[in-house]
């Protein structure tokens, strides 16, 4: 079993089912359920069982869990001491970033960071924004560039950038020709949205339950190109920032701005509250503020 097995299979518990389990890993349910195939196969065990609301851990599953968390929390450490011991005097940026924030804080940008600080050791990784700051929350970095609304009781928040959000549709749909619209516009359209991993996906619905209706979710995707997509070929309609819609093929598309003004798509740099900021982390900071519009 590998450590990425024992991590998967602890999400599983917390969540009691393979469906919400994939959801929050960004895995497929199948994936998820060879994952646990392989661990009882190496143990020769039964680690769960289906009922109805969902699995139910066996004594197996509950002894699993219990050395699988010893054996994370070990392998933690271990990486931590390892990563001390790696850096160089002037410190590490560990960059986890929401996946489309590299539109806003682009590689050259990145780079550019390295070139003039070439003895801050850097490393990048992309998730979805949910699974971003998760990642940092479990200290597998230590700065992130998430997008918003942002747990204000877990992090520092700096805010970066805040976009508007429109409503992108065909040219030909009967909104196409608007100035502007409001949620209450989104009723009864068929939408297209990227999944409950982007934190897109929630703050939409929540905008149209408080308005009073259920948004008609026809399908969510990992990205926003099948959003573009769909509206070109007249399926339906969806949501995007004009930071998303100068990446994409816009081609038979329009976006039209939402009246509202909390209809905002924010990006911000978060650190743990509970750690010190580290003075390399900090430069970066510096830096991103300064070079970016």
């Amino acid at each position: 079993m590998t450590i990425k097995e024992l991590e998967e299979f602890k999400v599983i518990c917390e969540k009691g089912s393979l469906a919400k389990a994939s959801k929050e890993l960004f895995m497929s349910p199948q994936g998820l359920s060879r994952v646990l195939k392989n661990l009882e196969t190496e143990l020769d065990c039964t680690l769960v069982n289906r009922v109805s609301s969902g699995l139910e851990l066996t004594e197996s599953g509950q002894c699993l869990k219990k050395y699988a968390d010893r054996i994370l929390n070990e392998y933690n450490k271990l990486r931590e001491n390892i990563e001390s011991i790696q850096e160089s005097e002037d410190g590490a940026v560990d960059l986890i970033m929401a996946c489309d924030v590299i539109r806003y804080l682009t590689p050259d940008i990145l780079s550019g960071f390295q070139k003039a600080n070439p003895n801050i050791l850097f490393s990048l990784q992309e998730y979805p924004d949910r699974i971003a700051e998760r990642m940092l929350v479990e200290n597998k970095g230590n700065i992130a560039l998430s997008i918003g609304p942002f747990a204000n009781e877990l992090f520092h928040i700096i805010s970066m950038k805040k976009y508007k959000f429109y409503m992108l549709v065909n040219d030909k749909h009967p909104l196409a020709d608007r100035d502007t619209v409001t949620v209450d516009d989104l009723k009864n359209e068929k939408l297209y949205l990227e999944n409950g991993s982007f934190k897109i996906n929630e703050f939409i619905q929540r905008k149209c339950w408080s308005r009073g209706f259920e948004p008609n979710i026809v399908f969510e995707t990992n990205g926003f190109d099948m959003c573009y997509k769909m509206c070109r070929m007249k399926k339906g309609i969806s949501v995007t920032t004009e930071l998303i819609h100068g990446d994409m093929k816009t081609e038979g598309t329009v976006i039209i701005p939402f009246e509202e003004e909390d209809m905002v798509w924010e990006i911000g740099v978060l650190m743990l509250k509970n750690k010190k900021i580290e003075p390399a982390v900090e430069k970066f900071i510096n830096y991103i503020d300064k070079v970016v519009e």
